[in-house]
Protein backbone atom coordinates (compact mmCIF):
# COMPACT_ATOMS: atom_id res chain seq x y z
CA UNK A 1 0.00 0.00 0.00
CA UNK A 2 1.49 3.57 -0.77
CA UNK A 3 1.55 6.36 1.44
CA UNK A 4 -1.16 8.26 -0.26
CA UNK A 5 -3.76 5.21 0.38
CA UNK A 6 -2.39 4.73 3.70
CA UNK A 7 -2.71 8.44 4.75
CA UNK A 8 -6.23 8.62 3.24
CA UNK A 9 -7.11 5.05 4.40
CA UNK A 10 -6.17 6.13 8.25
CA UNK A 11 -8.22 9.47 7.59
CA UNK A 12 -11.40 7.33 6.52
CA UNK A 13 -11.14 5.10 9.34
CA UNK A 14 -10.86 8.20 12.03
CA UNK A 15 -13.49 9.71 10.21
CA UNK A 16 -15.98 7.09 10.49
CA UNK A 17 -15.30 6.18 13.45
CA UNK A 18 -15.95 10.07 14.80
CA UNK A 19 -19.22 10.48 12.94
CA UNK A 20 -20.25 6.92 13.89
CA UNK A 21 -19.27 8.19 17.62
CA UNK A 22 -21.48 11.48 17.25
CA UNK A 23 -24.17 9.34 16.05
CA UNK A 24 -24.16 7.11 18.87
CA UNK A 25 -24.44 9.71 21.73
CA UNK A 26 -26.35 12.44 19.53
CA UNK A 27 -28.48 11.04 17.39
CA UNK A 28 -29.23 12.99 14.16
CA UNK A 29 -27.62 16.86 15.30
CA UNK A 30 -24.40 14.49 16.73
CA UNK A 31 -24.23 13.06 13.43
CA UNK A 32 -24.48 16.92 11.80
CA UNK A 33 -21.88 17.88 13.84
CA UNK A 34 -19.50 15.41 13.72
CA UNK A 35 -19.35 15.42 10.12
CA UNK A 36 -18.94 19.09 9.96
CA UNK A 37 -16.47 18.44 12.08
CA UNK A 38 -14.89 15.72 10.26
CA UNK A 39 -14.69 17.84 6.72
CA UNK A 40 -13.26 20.80 8.78
CA UNK A 41 -10.09 18.22 10.02
CA UNK A 42 -9.77 17.07 6.58
CA UNK A 43 -9.67 20.17 4.86
CA UNK A 44 -7.54 21.38 7.50
CA UNK A 45 -4.93 18.66 7.11
CA UNK A 46 -4.97 18.96 3.68
CA UNK A 47 -4.77 22.61 2.68
CA UNK A 48 -3.01 24.13 5.76
CA UNK A 49 -1.37 21.79 8.22
CA UNK A 50 2.14 22.12 6.14
CA UNK A 51 1.77 25.98 6.97
CA UNK A 52 1.11 25.23 10.38
CA UNK A 53 4.35 23.49 10.58
CA UNK A 54 6.46 25.65 8.35
CA UNK A 55 5.25 28.64 10.83
CA UNK A 56 6.62 26.88 13.92
CA UNK A 57 10.49 27.40 12.09
CA UNK A 58 10.11 31.12 11.29
CA UNK A 59 12.40 30.24 8.42
CA UNK A 60 13.71 32.49 5.39
CA UNK A 61 13.02 31.52 1.74
CA UNK A 62 15.77 31.33 -0.68
CA UNK A 63 15.26 34.02 -3.05
CA UNK A 64 17.47 35.65 -5.04
CA UNK A 65 21.18 35.17 -4.52
CA UNK A 66 21.82 32.09 -3.51
CA UNK A 67 25.92 30.94 -2.83
CA UNK A 68 25.48 27.61 -2.19
CA UNK A 69 23.37 27.09 -5.58
CA UNK A 70 20.50 25.22 -3.31
CA UNK A 71 18.12 26.16 -5.87
CA UNK A 72 19.80 24.80 -9.22
CA UNK A 73 20.33 21.63 -7.66
CA UNK A 74 16.35 21.01 -6.03
CA UNK A 75 15.60 22.21 -9.73
CA UNK A 76 17.83 19.30 -11.36
CA UNK A 77 16.52 16.69 -9.21
CA UNK A 78 12.75 17.74 -9.37
CA UNK A 79 12.76 17.24 -12.41
CA UNK A 80 14.71 13.86 -12.37
CA UNK A 81 12.37 13.06 -9.87
CA UNK A 82 9.12 14.24 -12.34
CA UNK A 83 7.60 16.73 -9.20
CA UNK A 84 7.27 20.37 -9.41
CA UNK A 85 10.58 22.13 -7.82
CA UNK A 86 9.82 22.92 -3.91
CA UNK A 87 10.89 26.18 -2.41
CA UNK A 88 14.03 25.87 -0.06
CA UNK A 89 13.15 27.70 3.87
CA UNK A 90 16.69 28.48 5.94
CA UNK A 91 16.40 27.88 9.43
CA UNK A 92 18.62 29.98 11.63
CA UNK A 93 19.95 26.96 13.77
CA UNK A 94 23.52 25.51 14.30
CA UNK A 95 22.03 21.80 14.59
CA UNK A 96 22.08 20.17 11.41
CA UNK A 97 18.65 19.36 10.26
CA UNK A 98 16.25 19.00 7.25
CA UNK A 99 12.49 18.11 6.63
CA UNK A 100 10.27 18.46 4.09
CA UNK A 101 6.70 19.17 3.56
CA UNK A 102 4.11 19.34 0.61
CA UNK A 103 0.17 18.12 0.74
CA UNK A 104 1.39 16.61 -3.16
CA UNK A 105 4.59 16.74 -5.68
CA UNK A 106 3.33 20.64 -6.67
CA UNK A 107 3.27 22.33 -3.59
CA UNK A 108 6.87 20.68 -1.44
CA UNK A 109 8.94 23.03 0.85
CA UNK A 110 12.24 22.04 1.86
CA UNK A 111 13.40 22.95 5.16
CA UNK A 112 17.20 23.68 5.90
CA UNK A 113 18.69 24.49 9.08
CA UNK A 114 22.28 26.69 8.47
CA UNK A 115 24.24 24.22 10.66
CA UNK A 116 23.40 21.89 8.01
CA UNK A 117 24.59 23.65 5.29
CA UNK A 118 27.59 24.24 6.90
CA UNK A 119 28.99 21.24 8.38
CA UNK A 120 28.23 18.85 4.91
CA UNK A 121 30.32 18.14 2.22
CA UNK A 122 28.71 19.63 -1.17
CA UNK A 123 27.42 16.08 -2.10
CA UNK A 124 26.44 15.40 1.38
CA UNK A 125 24.47 18.16 1.26
CA UNK A 126 23.54 16.94 -2.23
CA UNK A 127 22.36 13.66 -1.27
CA UNK A 128 19.82 15.36 1.96
CA UNK A 129 18.22 17.51 -1.17
CA UNK A 130 17.39 14.33 -2.87
CA UNK A 131 15.89 12.11 0.11
CA UNK A 132 13.86 15.06 1.10
CA UNK A 133 12.45 15.44 -2.71
CA UNK A 134 11.93 11.49 -2.69
CA UNK A 135 9.76 12.05 0.68
CA UNK A 136 7.54 14.33 -1.38
CA UNK A 137 7.75 12.05 -4.49
CA UNK A 138 6.62 9.05 -2.42
CA UNK A 139 4.00 11.20 -0.37
CA UNK A 140 5.37 11.14 2.89
CA UNK A 141 5.21 14.29 3.41
CA UNK A 142 1.57 14.30 3.09
CA UNK A 143 1.52 10.61 5.89
CA UNK A 144 3.65 13.20 8.03
CA UNK A 145 0.77 16.00 7.94
CA UNK A 146 -2.19 13.77 8.69
CA UNK A 147 0.22 12.35 11.63
CA UNK A 148 1.04 15.44 12.76
CA UNK A 149 -2.64 16.83 12.79
CA UNK A 150 -3.85 13.95 14.45
CA UNK A 151 -1.46 13.90 17.08
CA UNK A 152 -1.13 17.50 17.60
CA UNK A 153 -4.89 17.28 18.53
CA UNK A 154 -4.79 14.73 21.28
CA UNK A 155 -1.61 16.17 22.49
CA UNK A 156 -3.43 19.48 23.15
CA UNK A 157 -6.57 17.27 24.15
CA UNK A 158 -4.47 16.11 26.94
CA UNK A 159 -3.11 19.33 28.09
CA UNK A 160 -6.98 21.00 27.96
CA UNK A 161 -7.77 18.37 30.11
CA UNK A 162 -5.21 18.31 32.27
CA UNK A 163 -5.39 21.83 33.01
CA UNK A 164 -9.23 21.28 33.95
CA UNK A 165 -8.10 19.10 36.59
CA UNK A 166 -5.95 21.35 38.01
CA UNK A 167 -8.12 24.02 38.35
CA UNK A 168 -10.98 21.23 39.92
CA UNK A 169 -8.81 19.22 41.87
CA UNK A 170 -4.86 20.38 43.00
CA UNK A 171 -4.93 24.15 41.57
CA UNK A 172 -2.63 25.01 44.50
CA UNK A 173 -0.50 22.29 44.21
CA UNK A 174 2.65 21.87 41.83
CA UNK A 175 1.74 21.84 38.36
CA UNK A 176 4.00 19.55 37.42
CA UNK A 177 2.90 16.50 39.77
CA UNK A 178 2.61 13.73 38.13
CA UNK A 179 -1.46 14.17 38.40
CA UNK A 180 -1.87 17.08 36.86
CA UNK A 181 -0.48 15.15 33.56
CA UNK A 182 -2.29 12.26 33.90
CA UNK A 183 -4.63 12.48 30.58
CA UNK A 184 -1.55 13.75 28.16
CA UNK A 185 0.75 10.68 29.92
CA UNK A 186 -2.70 8.74 28.95
CA UNK A 187 -2.62 9.48 25.52
CA UNK A 188 1.00 9.85 25.32
CA UNK A 189 1.19 5.91 23.61
CA UNK A 190 -1.67 6.75 21.71
CA UNK A 191 -0.03 9.70 19.68
CA UNK A 192 3.44 7.04 19.63
CA UNK A 193 0.70 4.39 17.66
CA UNK A 194 -0.46 7.67 15.05
CA UNK A 195 2.66 8.30 14.36
CA UNK A 196 4.09 4.47 13.68
CA UNK A 197 0.57 3.96 11.52
CA UNK A 198 0.93 7.14 9.25
CA UNK A 199 4.54 6.56 8.39
CA UNK A 200 5.98 2.70 8.02
CA UNK A 201 9.47 1.81 7.79
CA UNK A 202 9.07 0.53 4.54
CA UNK A 203 8.34 4.09 3.82
CA UNK A 204 11.53 5.61 4.69
CA UNK A 205 13.40 2.64 2.73
CA UNK A 206 11.49 3.78 -0.42
CA UNK A 207 12.66 7.25 -0.07
CA UNK A 208 16.26 6.17 0.47
CA UNK A 209 15.86 3.69 -2.71
CA UNK A 210 14.59 6.95 -4.97
CA UNK A 211 16.95 9.22 -3.68
CA UNK A 212 19.83 6.97 -4.28
CA UNK A 213 17.90 6.38 -8.26
CA UNK A 214 18.30 10.41 -8.49
CA UNK A 215 21.95 10.72 -7.41
CA UNK A 216 22.93 7.43 -8.97
CA UNK A 217 24.91 6.39 -6.20
CA UNK A 218 24.27 5.65 -2.71
CA UNK A 219 27.71 6.74 -0.61
CA UNK A 220 26.73 9.98 -0.67
CA UNK A 221 23.51 9.78 1.04
CA UNK A 222 25.20 7.18 3.78
CA UNK A 223 27.71 9.76 4.44
CA UNK A 224 25.59 12.42 5.11
CA UNK A 225 23.24 10.13 7.19
CA UNK A 226 26.55 8.67 9.10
Amino acid sequence: MNQVARAWGFLSIASITLIGIGHHFGGRNGLLLALIGVLAANSLIYFYEDRRILHQFLGQVVEGQDPFGLNETVRRLSVKARIAPPRIVIVADTAPQAAALGRNVSSGTLILTEGLIRKLTPAELEAVLAYQIASIRTSNTLAFAVGSFVSAGLLGLGETLDVFLRILIVEKKNENMPVTQIFTRLLTPMIGAVLSLSVRQSAYLAADDLASHLLGDSKPLASALW
